[in-house]
């Protein structure tokens, strides 16, 4: 799973975004006084237009403390019984047809079929969800003033606020029963769908004898029955059935009347709870350094070149509360580049080392102790995960000299933190590695909680997507509020590319640039004469363009940072403190986005 930022605290994450945010709302705030001045100006002369700001703001402020908890809840039942008239109840069937067809065309020879489900389903809800919020608020104050019905409303003693609020909540509410019932029927079909069991012959067990420890075994191997396009390697010894994985499962199993029986699916999913550490790299020769860029585009992933001293090195914090059972579980996942083939099934050999951290050097930069683990080897192939339990009664090198029997807390923990050290032990072939490539597994959470965690972000986008679709509709016509809102999703989902585009990061330049480039097919490597009057005022324009892109993205929400499908789908517990974060930012959106609805629909014209 890609995970390009770091999930903190909470409470530092406040700390850092809540600087920024009232940055950006005071000069929001600014720039709509300033607005609003220049638009009564227009209408009603410079300082008549000075008391009617200062009369609406002074209205606005008292009026939030009249607020009536009960008319707010007549809104919003209005808007509920309304979004039931206009039958949104229409989604679930839509959404069961779905379901009901994906169980024919999803893949069940994919090698990862849990990922496939999950995703499919969120994805399916996600979409769903969105835009039905997005036509039912949009639609909701133009369609009361089309039909005239605003009049029984602003006709009694029902305030601006309690119109707004009334109206998003009400959504809001239709929203959550949507979203709750979609993902009860997501859970089951999700559960069901991968359900199956295998059975191994007594005619098919081929019985072998093995040596183990300088004795001899008898054993007997076979393999399940096909199910779902794939089949596990079965051993039966000493009365006791080990499954081999497949498809990132396996199975219980006991032996009736000479038959082996498997029990449901296991590990397919899970709620993992990682803990990340921090990735640094050696060089070939030994040496700090960055990892080798082997020519994809993506700088996500760094790799390290076999066969040298180049390493990736991660970092943990951890105490002996996180794991049980006397051992130290991690997981890996490591991507493979090959400068020539060789045998791909095989695989090529790693190194895996647990090392003491030393102090910090006289910069502050993180160096390594002198005591370490025995290597061990493992086997990576691209994309695969490698499971790996390592007892905490371990063998040590101290200093170079021979080898002891240490402890793995005692002896290679300092300060709360221990280092996992990876090489690839093949020539011109190379290791890929990100920083949540590699992580220490503490404990797992029930899926089904997870899964409420992940449909969760999805109830977090449609609140904010609703109260954009109401927010525009106090002063936008249906359609055009339709097309507001939908332009500050894409804006929302796109906001780092835009960002990169601003910034100069991602080549290409603006609109008018990607825009001329089309049309004469130059691709992005194209240079461009800069000393051309035209492209002077090609890129002065798109400047323009990309300066007011960049300052309303600083409004959207970074809706891609809402969708935690991935965690779910690759088996990863939604972090809380992830969770926490959307809720703040659902609430700053809403209360700010309630205002701002506020304000508008209360210098509207209703008599229009």
């Amino acid at each position: 799973m890609k995970l390009d930022y770091e999930i903190i605290p909470v409470w530092e994450w406040l700390g850092i975004q809540i600087g920024p945010f009232l940055t950006a709302l005071a000069g929001l705030a600014l720039l709509s006084l300033f607005a609003g001045y220049v638009a009564g100006s227009l209408r009603h002369g410079p300082l008549e237009a000075i008391n009617a700001t200062i009369r609406t703001i002074s209205t606005g402020l008292i009026e939030l403390f009249q607020i009536s908890p009960r008319r707010v809840y007549a809104m919003a039942r209005l808007s509920f019984q309304e979004s039931v008239r206009r039958k949104v109840f229409w989604v679930f069937i839509v959404f069961g047809v779905v379901l009901m067809f994906a169980a024919w065309y999803l893949d069940r020879r994919s090698e990862h079929p849990a990922r496939l489900y999950i995703s499919f389903v969120m994805t399916a809800a996600n979409f769903l969800i969105v835009f039905l919020a997005v036509f039912v608020s949009s639609f909701s104050i133009p369609g009361d003033v089309k039909n005239r019905t605003i009049y029984t409303v602003v006709t009694k003693p029902v305030r601006a606020w309690e119109v707004v609020l009334g109206r998003m909540l009400g959504f809001c509410a239709i929203g959550t029963i949507l979203i709750v019932v979609m993902c009860i029927a997501s859970l089951i079909f999700v559960t069901r769908g991968l359900q199956h069991q295998h059975v191994v012959a007594q005619t098919e067990l081929l019985e072998q004898t093995v040596e183990q420890d300088g004795e001899s075994h008898t054993q007997q191997t076979g393999r399940s029955s096909s199910v779902h396009d794939h089949r596990h390697d079965v051993i039966v010894r000493d009365g006791k059935v080990l499954v081999e994985h497949s498809k990132d499962h396996y199975h219980d199993a006991v032996v009736d009347d000479g038959d082996v029986k498997l029990g449901r699916p296991r590990g397919m999913l899970q709620a993992r709870v990682p803990i990340m550490g921090k990735l640094r790299f050696l060089d070939s020769s030994g040496q700090p350094g960055d990892g080798v860029n082997v020519g994809y585009e993506s700088l996500y992933r760094q790799y390290i070149e076999g066969g040298t001293l180049a390493t990736a090195i991660w970092r943990f914090k951890i105490s002996e509360e996180d794991f049980r059972d006397d051992a130290l579980p991690f997981e890996m996942t490591i991507r493979v580049f090959r400068t020539f083939q060789g045998e791909i099934e095989s695989g090529l050999t790693g190194q895996i080392e647990l090392v003491r951290p030393g102090p910090p050097d006289d910069e502050g930069h993180p160096t390594s102790g002198n005591i370490r683990s025995v290597a061990m080897n493992f086997i990576a192939r691209d994309g695969e995960v490698y499971e790996r339990k390592i007892n905490r009664k371990i063998t040590i090198i101290r200093d170079g000299a021979s080898e002891e029997v240490g402890d793995v807390f005692r002896d290679l923990v300092r300060d709360g933190e221990i280092e996992v050290w990876v090489r690839c032990l093949h020539r011109a072939q190379y290791f890929g590695m990100a920083p949540a490539d590699l992580y220490l597994r503490a404990s797992n959470r029930p899926f089904w909680s997870n899964f409420i965690k992940g449909f969760a972000s999805i109830w977090f986008q449609m609140v904010v997507v609703t109260c954009f679709g109401v927010m525009f509709s106090t002063f936008l016509n249906g359609s055009v509020a339709v097309l507001a809102t939908l332009a500050s999703m894409v804006l929302g989902y796109n906001k780092s590319m835009i960002f990169g585009v601003a910034s100069g990061e991602i080549m290409g330049g603006g609109p008018l640039e990607s825009f001329v480039r089309l049309i004469l097919q130059w691709n992005q490597m194209v240079k461009l004469d800069d000393e051309a009057v035209g492209i002077k005022v090609l890129k002065a324009i798109d400047g323009v363009a990309m300066h007011v892109i960049e300052g309303v993205s600083y409004a959207m929400p970074n809706c891609s940072q809402f969708n935690t499908a991935n965690f779910v789908a690759y088996g990863f517990n939604v972090p809380a403190e992830l969770v926490a974060q959307h809720c703040v930012i659902t609430a700053a959106y809403f209360i700010v986005l309630a205002a701002a609805g506020y304000f508008f629909f209360r210098t509207r014209e209703i008599a229009a």
